[in-house]
């Protein structure tokens, strides 16, 4: 679609040939001029409009068409004995019209046209001669000037046009400059952030579980949250960042859009403070179960824009209802977006998508934030190819529409009840309780839903007395009914739940007798908890099941791990962090002895480094993917990489590896990528949490129907000891090497990392041997790889600024930048040296 000028400009040019073919055409039946060229006209202006109107072609063309049909129109009508006094004036309307197009040769064309018509007067039809008339040789010379005179004004706007033009494209493209500098100025400031964040977070989440005062518990949960809330500020830079640079790629891969759900679920009820707020979360059941798209950065999405509506909302509450529409290549997925909060008025909405505006900005403002949270949204959405639509009244909450084009792996319906036809629902629920009728619609829309979509038989009542009357007309098998109505008539629902399945929909901090038969599902109230008691699945996909899962640790006993570097350090690390698991771990030191240790062996995860010499990471992968008839085609192969940047994931997929975990080994990477590739039979999660954290509570539930979503299980961090800061490790911390990093790494075992820093040490001849005889040779390629290898052992023992030195020169080496290598490669070797002296003297 063109421009809104461009479009006006190219509009106003058909209404002209228009306007001028038509007069024409009069004009030359009236003085029986050629009828043959009126259909030529007619024609002309027949393809003008359908360019326009069809927006076909380029602008170029377009406008091409219409001068053309002027000009030839301004021709034939100047060649006629009958128009030579009118030539100037038809020539200055030209040139007048074709201005606006800012095009010098439109204009000299023109005065051609007009200098070849007095010449055809003059010797072919001899209308200009010796025997005109003093007025009439006026007339014609006072045209003559007009004409020159008007195309010279006019060649001067448009010189002046273009200047300016070019003026104004400079300054964009400074600007454009100033934003990217900015950007990558933040993506500084977050990756600078993110290490100490999140070790943050993982000492606080390891301190709560242990034993501890209740001051201290209150203490180190607000520091924990605290640290959650930066931690979501800096992804958001990064993502802006990556916005702004045009770097983000949406992945495409198989998710579950329950899973989405659930995950939104999850950490909206473990964030929210606004307790008395209702959240309710619907989908539609017969959204297809698995679809292809980004699910990370959809969740993203809803986290922002649900997390925005909470902020904004006093009293009342948020619905997020989940839809689809079917389309040609798959689905479109609708998801609407519903709060009571404060509202927006038309001049907000339209600054909306300003970076960093917020409508409440001034000091005695609501909520925090950078003000980036709708411009990531939005930019999130147009990379996956949908749109995002507000629409508000002030005081009366904030509508976001979004539709996303996804396609489909599994048709099938994303919540099916095993027997729909035997059941039996009644609800009640007291609208009269709700701050708003909005919320009572809420839920209302969430039952009925749920009703159509299941083929289910369900009743609801609004009074206790309802209830009663839908209990003697229906054999009910479940009855649902909300915290306060229990809490009025305990005894009834206790006798109750002794012939059915009676469901209490309360607040976080509810909980039953030990000895009450009833179930509870904990806010926020979502359609997958219901689907699930429905189904007899006593906590799958609920958010209070995730909540506990997240303080349990987990092993893989009995599997089988091939790690491969070029690296002895990093193939410590990953030995070491692995066996944490109980995973089996055998290494080795090159792509060609992985081969030949799958041959002889079988395994059930592969770590592979991406990066290795000669024989890399894709062309061993390649081999081990065709060992013994494709035996290993499905293994899951992971790609151990530096590589974190957007769109790292797509590419090691197309590659063929299965996931990447990125070096230094993360465990918060490692345990998301271990619980997604490994079957869950080898997942084996410990089991000493109370049945009260469960968000579903039963009378003594058996450990084996609990079941945990790989999604839900939030990562954890190794508590760091504060023998960091102090001795033995204080010079190494005086020198800049950031020794909490380096014992992070080492799942803040101490021994641990003494290890590293004397294997560091004892490597450092060697790989300074290496590094030199490749920098005499000049080869590049494989100097990348080696001081690859030396960015990424540097960092493993918190060696940050050698890291940075050698990563500058890596990619110095990628691009065969041999100056910029043998100005720096000193320095580095210099650095490496005097690290590994001040190692060896502690």
């Amino acid at each position: 679609m063109r421009a809104d000028e461009q479009t006006g400009k190219h509009l106003l040019l058909a209404v002209l040939a228009t306007v001028f073919s038509s007069i024409l055409c009069i004009v030359t039946v009236l003085t029986a001029w050629e009828l043959w060229i009126i259909p030529l006209m007619i024609a002309g202006c027949f393809s003008v409009w359908f360019l326009h109107i069809a927006r076909i072609g380029s602008d170029t063309l377009y406008e091409s068409l219409c001068s053309g049909l002027l000009l030839f129109e301004f021709f034939f009508f100047s060649v006629h004995e009958a128009s030579l006094f009118d030539i100037p004036a038809i020539a200055g309307i030209m040139v007048f019209s074709l201005f606006i197009l800012n095009r010098k040769w439109i204009l000299h064309v023109t005065v051609a046209l007009y200098t070849l018509a007095i010449l055809y007067h003059a010797f072919v039809l001899h209308t200009i001669s010796a025997s005109l008339s003093f007025h009439d040789i006026l007339r014609l010379v006072l045209g003559a000037v007009i004409v020159l005179g008007g195309t010279s004004l006019a060649r001067f706007w448009i010189s002046r046009r273009i200047a300016q033009h070019k003026w104004y494209e400079n300054i964009f493209a400074e600007l454009r400059t100033v934003e990217r500098q900015n950007a990558v100025f933040l993506s500084n400031v977050s990756h600078e952030l993110r290490t100490p964040i999140n070790m943050v977070i993982g000492i606080s989440e390891v301190a709560l579980g242990k034993e501890l005062n209740s001051d201290i518990r209150s203490d180190v949960t607000s520091i924990n949250m605290a640290g959650k809330r930066l931690s979501s500020q800096i992804s958001n830079m990064m993502d802006y960042t990556e916005i702004v640079t045009g770097t983000l790629t949406p992945a495409k891969e198989e998710y579950m859009i329950t899973s989405v759900l659930n995950d939104v679920i999850t950490s909206t009820a473990l964030q929210s403070n606004r307790q008395h707020l209702e959240l309710v979360f619907d989908i539609d059941p017969k959204v297809p179960a698995v679809l292809i798209g980004d699910a990370e950065k959809i969740s993203h999405v809803l986290k922002i824009l649900v997390e925005n509506s909470i902020k904004f909302t006093e009293e009342g509450g948020v619905n997020v209802r989940i839809g689809y529409r079917r389309e040609g290549y798959g689905i479109n997925l609708i998801i609407d977006i519903h709060d009571t909060g404060i509202g927006m008025t038309d001049a907000q909405l339209t600054k909306m998508y300003d970076d960093f505006y917020q409508a409440d900005s001034g000091s005695s403002r609501l909520a925090g934030g950078l003000g980036l949270g709708l411009p990531i949204a939005r930019g999130l959405l147009n990379a996956m190819g949908g749109f995002i639509h507000f629409s508000s009244k002030t005081q009366q909450g904030l509508h976001a529409h979004i539709v996303i084009p996804q396609w489909i792996v599994d048709d099938r319906p994303c919540i099916m009840l095993t027997n729909a036809d035997e059941l039996c629902i009644g609800c009640y629920f007291k609208p009269d309780k709700y701050a708003s009728d909005e919320v009572k619609g809420y839920y209302d829309g969430l039952i009925l839903s749920l009703m159509k979509g299941l083929g289910v038989n369900g009743y609801q009542a609004h009074n206790f007395e309802g209830l009663l009357r839908i209990q003697r007309a229906h054999d009910l098998t479940h009855v649902f009914i909300a915290q306060p109505e229990y809490e009025e008539n305990r005894e009834y629902y206790e006798e109750l739940a002794n012939t059915k399945r009676v469901i209490v929909i309360a607040e976080r901090g509810f909980t039953l007798d030990s000895m009450s038969g009833l179930l509870v599902i904990h806010k926020p109230f979502s359609a997958l908890s219901v689907a699930n008691i429905l189904n007899g699945e006593l906590g799958e996909r609920g958010f209070a099941e995730d909540q506990a899962a997240g303080r349990k640790p987990f092993t893989c006993v009995g599997v089988r791990a091939l790690a491969v570097d070029d690296e002895e350090m990093n193939l410590v690390v990953a030995k070491g962090v692995l066996g944490t698991y109980g995973i089996d771990v055998e290494t080795c030191l090159s792509g060609r002895e992985a081969i030949e240790q799958c041959e002889n062996e079988s395994y059930d995860i592969i770590f592979l480094d991406h990066m290795m010499p000669g024989f890399d990471g894709v062309e061993t992968l390649k081999c081990i993917r065709e060992l013994k008839d494709g035996m290993y085609q499905d293994l899951p192969v992971i790609a151990l990489t530096a590589n974190t940047v957007s769109g790292a994931r797509e590419m090691f997929r197309n590659e063929g590896f299965t996931e990447f975990v990125p070096k230094p080994i993360e465990r918060t990477v490692l345990e998301r990528v271990l619980r997604k590739v490994l079957p869950k039979s080898s997942i084996l999660y410990s089991q000493s949490h109370s049945s009260e954290e469960a968000g579903i509570e039963q009378e003594n539930p058996a450990p084996e129907e609990i079941s945990v979503p790989e999604a839900a299980v939030p990562e954890s961090q190794p508590i760091v000891s504060g023998a960091a800061a102090s001795s033995p490790f204080a010079p190494l911390a005086e020198a800049g090497v950031n020794v909490q990093l380096g014992l992070d790494y080492c799942a803040g075992d101490e021994d641990f990392y003494r290890e590293m820093l004397c294997m560091f040490r004892d490597q450092c001849q060697a790989k300074s041997d290496e590094i030199a005889s490749l920098f005499d040779s000049g080869d590049w390629g494989e100097y990348a790889v080696k001081v690859h290898a030396l960015k990424s052992t540097s960092l493993t023992i918190g060696a940050e600024q050698l890291s940075a030195q050698a990563k500058e020169l890596e990619l110095a080496g990628k691009r065969d930048d041999g100056d910029f290598i043998r100005e720096h490669h000193s320095a580095l070797l210099q650095a490496y040296k005097e690290l590994c002296g001040q190692i060896a003297g502690i």
